[in-house]
């Protein structure tokens, strides 16, 4: 019997241990931390390169930009060359951006490094739904995705109070040297154990049946576009978590960074508590009843906080975690994308979707930096302005929802 690369068979139970599957979960790790550690070390970044507020709109909204612009190359290069070798050079561009932030000074170098990191982390989500989905969307699959995810979810934790504590004691300098050592072993993890374009399973290795019908006829592929919206706003509530919770925080509340970073902390546990819970819930719920019930509270969220920003900061923190939670919706959209898609175009179109997620935040980060310019000069509130924020973020996730209401309600399997 032999091994498929990146899969070793344990004998005793029959069972297969995906190393490949295991790379890329650590590389979503630190690609969820590369989203989040912004928030948590905001004023750091902002007092070290000296940036205006739309400056830091442009820093925190790099990332996301060109993470969103490259899926579909990258999903492109996918289904033309394999996961591996895409993901590790575009690994090794994210390795060599988070050096350059932890050493420069100059702030439009700084920016364009953050692209740099969002160019490396493009190919890593996208890399773990073309591993698993590229024979099928079945249970197994659908479990092997979220799981994952919700694993990839602690990225966001240690980008919380663990980073908070340590730029309080060393820096934030010294912990993006540290992350960058990591995207380079990540980066050889890749290299070592994803399988090649050209490797076929072994018949030894249990696989998903392809889903059943997947080749796209023009009635199922009009169901691509109830996706789209639901994909441009799932994340538009997470920026919150990523970068802009952390000045509101800040402004609203007065948190420190100790503060900022326990509240992170708390919307971290929260949102890895969501993305466990998934896997459980999709045995008694359809994807799409479970994206449908979180996008509905994302908005609820979203109105709170519009309504009363500067009414309590439980309440608030409680919000953005329900606002980051509807994230954890991003693998079941995926997986009903699957039953739609055809498998030589897999890569294709996950990428296309998967841009319009990350356009979303992009766009949201710098719309709500020109918010921010322009509420500075014309001397609105704190509390003001973080409300117009909340509401532009409802607006997306309203219209997502509607969308997504008549979109296919079960992935054939």
């Amino acid at each position: 019997m032999t091994d498929v690369p990146g899969i070793s068979l344990d004998r005793a139970s029959g069972r297969s241990i995906d190393y490949g599957l295991w790379a890329l979960t650590f590389s979503y790790v630190l690609s969820q931390f590369y989203r989040s550690y912004v928030a948590v070390i905001s004023t750091q970044l902002i007092g070290d390169f000296h940036f205006t507020p739309q400056m830091f709109g442009w820093f925190s909204g790099a990332f996301f930009l060109v993470f969103a612009a490259a899926q579909i190359p990258v999903g492109f290069m996918f289904d033309r060359y394999g996961v591996r070798y895409p993901t590790a050079v575009l690994m090794s561009v994210g390795t060599l951006s988070a050096g350059i932030v932890s050493v420069t000074t100059d702030p439009r170098l700084a920016i364009i490094a953050q692209a740099g990191i969002g160019l490396g982390c493009a190919p890593v989500f996208m890399g773990l739904l073309n591993h698993v989905l590229r024979h099928g969307a079945g249970p197994r699959d659908v479990r092997s995705i979220t799981t994952a995810s919700a694993i990839g979810m602690s990225g966001g934790l240690l980008a919380a109070f663990p980073l908070s504590w340590a730029t309080a004691n060393f820096g934030w300098r010294p912990i993006m040297a540290l992350s960058a050592m990591l995207m380079l072993l990540a980066t050889l993890g890749v290299v070592f154990f994803v399988r090649r374009r050209d490797e076929k399973p072994s018949p030894d290795v249990p696989q998903s049946q392809p889903s059943a019908g997947a080749v796209i006829t023009p009635a199922r592929t009009s169901g691509l576009w109830t996706l789209m919206p639901v994909c441009l706003a799932m994340s538009v509530g997470g920026t919150f978590r990523t970068s802009w919770g952390g000045p509101y925080l800040a402004d609203v509340f007065g948190f420190d960074v100790i503060a900022r970073g326990n509240a992170m902390t708390v919307t971290s546990i929260a949102g890895i508590g969501a993305s466990f819970c998934i896997p459980v819930l999709i045995r008694r719920w359809s994807p799409k009843q479970l994206s449908l019930c979180w996008q509905v509270t994302g908005v609820f969220a979203a109105l709170v906080l519009a309504a009363m920003p500067q009414r309590s900061p439980v309440i608030s923190i409680a919000a953005i975690c329900l606002l980051l939670s509807v994230g954890c919706i991003h693998p079941l959209v995926m997986s009903q994308a699957r039953a739609i898609i055809a498998p030589g175009k897999l890569g294709l179109g996950l990428g296309l979707l998967n841009s319009l997620v990350f356009l979303g935040v992009a766009l949201a980060s710098s719309i709500f930096g020109s918010i921010a310019e322009e509420a500075r000069l014309t001397g609105v509130s704190n509390a003001d302005l973080y409300s117009r924020l909340f509401v532009v973020t409802a607006v997306p996730l309203t219209v997502g929802a509607l969308a997504y209401w008549f979109s296919p309600g079960r992935a054939r399997r």
